[in-house]
């Protein structure tokens, strides 16, 4: 805003004013000298004029002194008593002359050492004056230019005022359509409470509809089930009810719970093999328990599986339509599973690569698809926010999961799959009972999005990996985190970053997105070792089962590996 009468003045306008001022100071001191010299040359010609009468009464005084001579040799010194005192007169007259003419005559010479001291001084004066005048020249030509300079500085200014005057024109343009604006954002944000809320009530309603119809397919099942079971009960002559690949899916060993134990786990070195997906992209890898086979998913249609050892392609499965997201291997190294972006999760056998089974019903992309211990249940998670439970051998679900929000990752518990935990993008991790479809707990962990999660062998504890670049070790029981793993320059790829446990639990292992591997010290958190060994974003890095080899996948088709 423009400048008000009373305020201070400018900078410039303050520097002029002192100048100013500063002249007035010389001047003064310059008229002081003018009138001191002018003193000075009034004294000096008081001293001249004193002078010349001193000299002219001196003339006089010789004068009468002359013609008392002269009248005394003439009278021949006098007679008598009266001459005598007419001579003593005389020379008493005389004396007293002569005394004035040497007082003259000093005085005299007094004035000649004053005029000439103050002709000395007249002359510095009128050096003091001339030098005083050329400064005052020089101040008077820096006043003219201050005088210019601030003519310039008074246009500018109306130029600036002007400016100004047509600015704040502009702002309380700008101002009243901002309140507008602020109106009509207040009236958007009503809208958005209540579009909001007839949202939330209409999630709400659909994840009612949507449990009452899973209730509805579960109880469907379970009839199916008893119906079953009622007809092989009927019909004893034909012999149990047989399905499709029933000697296939029958074949799982019983539940024992871990698998078998292996020695102590080493935190890779050096890259000792490569192999080549020839895929545009890598998404997932899984390696069976036997440590025979690599299974490799990614942007293409096609599931290809390697031999472990030496990088060899053993076959390829087809029949996804579009990327594969993830892939798996049940822990009886018989089937092989993947989920697809065409919405869609397929098995197929792994001795001779058939296809067994495709599960639909997800109206998203399938992300993840997991089996429990035993193969008889698999899991999945769609873009649809829900969680399904297939049943294996006849490629039902048989239960539906309805997230709150979208999830990027989900990991068994036990061996059968009745809890499991989810990864979230709203920073959470939730413990699920799959048998009510119940949320158990829940606990924000991380600032940003958890992008994968990791069951250790037992399920007491998970490992988890956020997009703020740390890993946690967390309690399964009470979601208290019990170890945080970090490293500076860590940072997890946003769509594909899985992290993992070692064997035997001692090492976290995790790709960053500039092509990094780290390895941390479960136990400590201390970061242990940093391998600079990819070209591109490691989506996803698993042990070997017997830890002493690991297979890291980087986006751009390769599988190194690490001894």
């Amino acid at each position: 805003m423009a400048q008000s009468r009373g305020a201070a003045p400018a900078g410039w306008e303050a520097r002029i004013l002192a100048q100013l001022e500063q002249r007035e100071v010389r001047v003064a001191t310059v008229a002081k000298v003018i009138q001191s010299y002018t003193r000075l040359a009034g004294k000096v010609g008081e001293f001249a004029n004193h002078s010349r009468d001193a000299e002219a009464r001196s003339r006089e005084v010789q004068g009468e002194h002359e013609r008392l001579l002269t009248s005394y040799g003439r009278n021949g010194g006098g007679v008598g008593a009266g001459g005598g005192r007419g001579m003593s007169l005389a020379q008493q007259r005389i004396a007293d002359l002569e005394r004035d003419i040497e007082g003259l005559k000093e005085e005299r010479t007094l004035l000649y050492r004053t005029q000439g001291t103050n002709a000395q001084r007249l002359l510095d004066l009128s050096d003091k004056m001339r030098d005083t005048d050329e400064r005052l020249r020089q101040q008077e030509l820096e006043i003219m230019d201050a005088h210019e300079a601030l003519r310039r500085s008074n246009a500018k200014i109306d130029d600036l005022r002007a400016t100004l005057k047509e600015k704040d024109g502009t702002i309380q343009i700008l101002q009243d359509e901002m309140s507008a604006l602020q109106l009509e954002i207040v009236q958007i944000e009503d809208r958005g409470r209540r579009l909001q809320s007839e949202n939330d009530d209409l999630v709400k309603r659909w994840m009612q509809k949507m449990n009452a119809e899973a209730e509805k397919i579960n109880t469907v099942t379970e009839e199916l089930e008893l119906i079953k079971r009622k007809s092989a009960a009927l019909s004893p002559r034909m012999g149990p009810a047989v399905f499709e690949d029933d000697q296939f899916f029958g074949a799982q060993p019983p539940l024992t719970g871990v698998s078998a134990q292996h020695g102590a786990s080493l935190a890779p070195r050096n890259p000792v093999g490569k192999i080549d997906a020839r895929m545009e992209e890598v998404h997932s890898i899984a390696i069976s328990s036997s440590g025979e086979l690599l299974a490799v998913g990614g942007q293409s249609t096609t599931v290809k599986v390697f031999d472990a050892e030496t990088g060899e392609g053993v076959f390829s499965l087809t029949g996804c339509l579009k990327a594969v997201n993830h892939v798996e291997i049940s822990t009886d190294n018989t089937m092989l599973l993947a989920a697809s972006s065409d919405h869609t999760a397929r098995i197929w056998r792994l001795d001779t690569g058939r296809h067994l089974k495709s599960l639909t019903g997800h109206i998203g992309s399938i992300m993840v698809a997991k089996f429990n211990h035993d193969a008889s249940r698999v899991f999945t998670y769609s873009q649809d926010r829900t969680i399904k439970v297939w049943d294996t051998q006849r490629g039902l679900c048989i239960k539906t999961l309805f997230m709150e929000s979208s999830c990027h990752d989900f990991t068994l518990l036990d061996s059968a799959g009745s809890r499991i935990a989810t990864a979230h993008v709203n920073n959470a991790v939730r413990i699920w009972d799959t048998a009510s479809g119940k949320r158990v707990r829940e606990a924000t962990l991380h600032k940003e999005q958890v992008m994968s999660v990791w069951a250790s062998a037992t399920g007491t504890r998970i490992l988890t990996n956020s997009y703020d670049g740390t890993l946690k070790l967390v309690s399964t029981d009470t979601l208290d985190v019990i170890t945080v793993m970090s490293a500076p320059g860590y940072r997890p790829s946003r769509n594909w970053a899985r992290a993992s446990l070692s064997p035997d639990e001692r090492y976290a292992m995790a790709g960053s997105i500039d092509g990094r591997l780290f390895v941390w010290d479960v136990n400590s958190g201390d970061l242990v070792r940093t391998l600079d060994i990819h070209k591109s974003a490691v989506c996803d890095a698993l042990w070997h089962p017997t830890g002493m080899r690991v297979y890291s996948a980087e986006k751009s088709r390769y599988i190194l590996i690490l001894h």
